[in-house]
This record gives structure tokens, sequence and C-alpha cells, in this order.
């Protein structure tokens, strides 16, 4: 497989289209005033060189106007490069309330893609380090044309880099952190990824293809066509119905009940609030506030209640986290399972008793 890269990219989002404006506004002001400062330079060298008098440097006063001049234009250029920048910032780092999540773990050497209805892709990687069900997982991280996709980003291990040359974003893939990037892709096709960060020896396998794909060919995808197991079942449930699975299993439900008498905060509704902690103080309870209160629950203790619950840390994995956290995000009033809730039935299973049938002919 071809991971040659062009001179320049194309552009593929919309980031792209406006990035690049700026970078070859910095490239060109840059290169023009650098060759201005190499040129005055070598005809002073020429102009000025030594001679073969004896007679001593006269005393030079300056000029006022020369120096207002070199310090106001180069001043108008650098404060040019900040307010497009900002704005083309501005831009990237807020994320549209309707775009679709996508979770991405790295780890060495491979990324793991989880999207919210169930499906798992694995990106880059060599199969010789896989897992089976991994191996049966290796694609591409599909998202649709035209329409915002919203990527959250951990590590399992060190720190990684998520690049797409052809979109003009790249983001730092961090441990026990959530990072976050969104794509608007306006061409259809694929697109190279990269791991911009050297992570170890098999860095450079950690490259993969992310496909732009219409309306249509999203939604079969979505639907799934064919499970890691073989199975035409390919998604057995979305993220947040296996984050239920994990809250049941866990025995979360014995503390999150979901009402005021329970022994811990009521969940529902909690993403996106702001949580008064013990101490002073508040937290908005973003992605990274769940994480940290699943491994790290005593850090940051809220107001009314007591420190009594365990660390999760080393029994759940990235993607369990992941899913822990959708499930947490989808939780509103009344919601919440009570404790003698069983795990979901899987996509595809029957929800009425089949009876049994003869074994002659009809």
């Amino acid at each position: 497989m071809n991971y040659m890269l062009p001179l320049i990219p194309e552009q593929a989002s919309t980031l792209a289209d406006k990035f690049e404006p700026l970078f070859w506004y910095i490239t060109i002001t840059t290169s023009i005033s650098g060759l201005l400062v190499y040129a005055a330079i070598l005809y002073f060298c020429i102009r000025y060189r030594r001679a073969a008098t004896t007679g001593s440097t006269p005393r030079i006063l300056g000029s006022e106007r020369l120096e207002i001049t070199w310090t106001i234009i180069p001043t108008i250029v650098f404060f040019s490069y900040y307010a497009w920048g900002v704005v083309v910032f501005t831009y990237a780092a807020h994320v549209p309330k309707d775009a679709m999540e996508v979770y991405v773990i790295g780890k060495q050497w491979m990324w793991k893609a989880q999207y919210q209805t169930g499906q798992r892709v694995i990106i880059g990687g060599n199969p010789k380090n896989m897992t089976e069900a991994e191996r049966q997982s290796i694609g591409r991280l599909v998202i649709p044309l035209n329409r915002p996709t919203h990527v959250i980003f951990t590590s399992e291990d060190v720190i990684h880099d998520f690049g797409i040359p052809a979109f003009r974003n790249k983001i730092d893939v961090i441990p026990a952190r959530y990072s976050h990037a969104w794509y608007h892709p306006t061409k259809l096709g694929e697109y190279h990824v990269y791991c911009d960060q050297y992570c170890g020896t098999w860095h450079s396998l950690m490259v993969g293809k992310v496909a732009v794909v219409g309306e249509q060919e999203f939604a079969e995808f979505m639907r799934g066509s064919k499970s890691l197991q073989g199975t035409e079942n390919a998604v057995d449930g979305s993220l947040a119905n296996q984050g239920r699975q994990l809250f049941l299993k866990l025995q979360c439900i014995s503390c999150h009940t979901g009402t005021k008498d329970g022994r811990a905060p009521v969940l529902e509704g909690l993403f996106g609030s702001l949580v008064n902690l013990q101490g002073g103080g508040k937290e908005v309870a973003d992605e990274a506030y769940i994480r940290e209160s699943i491994l790290k629950p005593r850090a940051k203790v809220v107001e009314g209640w007591r420190a009594i619950m365990p660390s999760f840390e080393g029994q759940v994995t990235a993607e369990d986290l992941n899913a822990l956290t959708e499930f947490i995000k989808s939780l509103k009033r009344g919601t919440t399972p009570d404790g003698t809730s069983h795990f979901p039935p899987p996509d595809g299973a029957p929800t009425e008793r089949q009876e049994p049938t003869s074994g002659g002919k009809k």
C-alpha cells in the first residue's frame, strides 16, 4: 500500500480551505522577507568590504525614520498572522453541535475507532501483533460527506498524534486525557492517516486511510454488513448500550441508583452540567471529568457526598471507558436502570417467544 504524500496534499475539508490561504500567506511573506535580508547582507558585504586604507571607521548615529520603518512594518505583518490565525483556530476549536461522535484510541501501533452505533474499526498496525477480533476489524475510518464528524481521542500507552494531511488537521493523542478534533469533508475519496508523533519501534505502521463516502454508503456502513464473527449482525448494540451492560456488570447501579436516596450522585443529565466539589470549586462534567471520576473517584468528590467509590483503574480498558462515558452522556431523567435490570438483548435477537416446530412436514 502506497502512503507517499504528494508535494501539496489535496484539500478535502472545510478547515483545509480556511487553512491553506493562511499557510501560503505566511510562507510567501516570510520567504520574501528572508530573501530580502540575505540580499541586503550580500550587497553590504560586497559594497562595504574592508578597503586597502587604514582609516578609522566613521561614527554613524543612525536614522530614526529607518528604525521606525523596520519596526512598524514587521509588527503589522506579524499581527496579521495572529489575527488570521485566531479566525482559523476558532473555527477549528468549536465543534458543531450536530456533529456525529466517534472515539479513536491510539495504541502501539494501531488506531482503534469506536462508533456510537457499535462498529469498531482498526486502522493501521501489524496484524501479527493483533488479536483475532482486531484482525477481523482492520479497515478504514468511514465518515460521511458534507457532514461534521467529532472525533474524541485518547491513548492507551504513549503520546501519539493523529494527522490527516488532506484535512489539514493533526492532534496530539495523550494517555489519560481526551483531546478533540472535528472534520467536515468536502470531497469523496480515501485520504491518508498518519501518526505524526514518534511512538516507538513500529511507529511507521500507524498509517491507514479515512474514507469519505456518500449518505447512502455511510448509512449502509452504520447498519453493518458483517460482524467480527462473520455473522450478519454486525452491530451488537450501540456504544451507549455496551456502556449500559458494563454499568450493570460492574455493579455501578448499587450506588448510582437514579434516586436522591442512593449512596452516590444521580448521573441523569450529568454530562455538560456544572458540578460543585468538596472544598470549593466547580467542574464541568465533560468526557475528561467522567473518565477521571471512574479511574480516580476521590480526586474530585462531589459536594455533599462521601468519598466511598472504589477506583476502577486497571479493571476497565480504554474501550470500556468510552462505552461507559457514552452511556452516562445518554442518561436522561428517569432512564437509569434499576438493580434488577438485565443486559439488553443483542440487535437481531427475537423479541417474541418462538414455538418449537415438529420434525415432520407441515
